[in-house]
């Protein structure tokens, strides 16, 4: 793939795929990066630092997701200015992002490091894993402008229809997270600490691996590391687009921070289920995620090209590549959940605890790819407004009420009564979101946003 591609033209089954593909391996890296992290801990530590990195790292990607909605504005608005061959707006737009990433990284940290006890305390940590758990915050919270510039970098890229090199930047972060991992806890047994420290360690490589990158490569602008301007224009029309879904991806994971509180009032084991199985579903989830986040770049570079009716093809598309993955994920969830549930742990409890959410929860297999498939759509038409406002009702109006009524109201409720809630609020987002799709259609309002 080139260094930038434009996704307005060709076959769209074979531009679909090239291009979403890399997204489907780079999430995959991800997924095994965060994994990483839970499969060693699993092999040289007991169930209270499991649930120490399973609860760490759930609260940073929480508090991480306020930014992903600016890095989704930035892939939307370059993909448009690329597509319509407006190349001047996108130094704009990198420009603006650039200085927007830099004071988010700066006082989330802050957050972070400053009001640590209270987030744990909110989360219900287990008194076992509460001082390593706050170890693995504080690391990884000194690392976060790694994060933020990395995903900046992505969504430069992805915007210009470059899906390959951000996998390749994850995979050397992948790499080196797994020896140092292997090292700081395996061998040194710095426990959760030694995890952080890995995160933040090979977050830093892969950025600096993309700066390089940017710098070197052959681009319709000019990288530069110095000269960088503020457009107050440009980020207006950053947080127009992205602040609905900063808010939409922090509140979404609040929600599911929620579901990990009931998970963790039920116990250690219980708490190192519900953590090992959200690494899980990392995994599980990232084909519907890929082609969702391709289609977002797909679906604006068509929309400044002025070709809509690719751009609804290839939500079609998306569609039934992500469904086929969701099939395969739960037929196995159903027939054998404790085989994934050991990739992370041996310990019988946690298999039983994990297997028994795996047998309600996986029928979202199902119907996320729906759910993931539209949002993108939406997202790359820049109506990101309805589609967070979709999503936070049915996390809230139907997720944490159900989740609440089946696990606090029932007796002895377990994990699986948990699973439920999660399928139930997709099902919700999906009716809702294929019904404002039908409107936008049939009133020929899908290209004004």
């Amino acid at each position: 793939m080139a260094v930038q591609n434009d996704l307005t033209k060709g076959n769209l089954i074979t531009t679909m795929l090239m291009f979403a593909l890399p997204y489907v391996g780079a999430n995959f890296l991800q997924a095994l990066y965060g994994a990483a992290d839970l499969i060693i801990v699993g092999k040289y530590c007991d169930s209270s630092v499991i649930s120490a990195v399973a609860t760490g790292s759930q609260l940073l990607q929480t508090l991480i997701f306020f930014i992903t909605g600016l890095t989704v504005s930035a892939t939307v608005l370059i993909g448009k200015a690329f597509g319509a061959k407006e190349y001047d707006n996108i130094i704009k737009i990198i420009n603006t992002m650039t200085i927007c990433f830099i004071a988010a990284a700066i006082f989330l940290s802050t957050i972070i490091i400053a009001f640590d006890n209270q987030l744990l305390n909110l989360l219900q940590t287990p008194v076992e894993a509460f001082q390593s758990t706050k170890d693995y915050v504080f690391v990884c919270a000194l690392g976060l402008v790694f994060i933020f510039a990395y995903n900046a970098i992505s969504a430069v890229l992805r915007g210009l229809g470059n899906s390959i090199m951000p996998m390749y930047f994850v995979a050397v972060s992948c790499f080196m997270n797994i020896v140092l991992d292997i090292y700081l806890v395996g061998r040194l047994q710095m426990g959760a600490q030694g995890a952080a420290v890995a995160t933040v360690i090979s977050q830093a490589a892969s950025v600096i691996a993309g700066l390089v990158y940017l710098r070197k490569g052959k681009f319709v602008f000019k990288f530069k590391f110095t000269g960088i301007k503020f457009d107050i224009e440009t980020a207006k029309e950053l947080f127009k687009i992205g602040l609905p879904l900063s808010l939409q991806d922090t509140l979404i994971p609040l929600s599911f921070l929620f579901l990990f509180s009931l998970a963790n009032s039920m116990g250690v084991a219980a708490s190192a289920a519900y953590g090992s199985v959200i690494r899980l579903n990392a995994f599980m989830m990232l084909p519907a995620g890929s082609f969702a986040m391709a289609l977002t770049a797909l679906t604006a570079q068509n929309l400044g090209a002025g070709n809509m009716q690719r751009a609804v093809k290839a939500l079609k598309l998306s569609i039934l590549f992500a469904f086929s993955f969701g099939v395969v994920f739960f037929i196995w969830q159903q027939a054998a959940p404790y085989s994934a549930i050991a990739i992370f742990s041996t310990d019988g409890n946690v298999l039983h605890e994990g297997a028994r959410y795996l047998r309600s929860f996986s029928f979202d297999y199902l119907i996320v790819p729906f759910v993931f498939c539209i949002n993108g759509f939406l997202f790359g038409c820049g109506r990101t407004a309805f589609a967070a406002a979709n999503a936070i009702f049915s996390a809230f109006a139907v997720r944490i009420p159900l989740a609440f009524v089946l696990c606090i109201l029932i007796p002895n409720a377990t994990l699986f009564h948990l699973g439920i809630a999660p399928p139930c609020a997709s099902i919700v987002t999906t009716t809702t979101g294929l019904t404002y799709l039908i409107w936008l259609s049939k009133h020929n309002k899908l290209t004004a946003s």
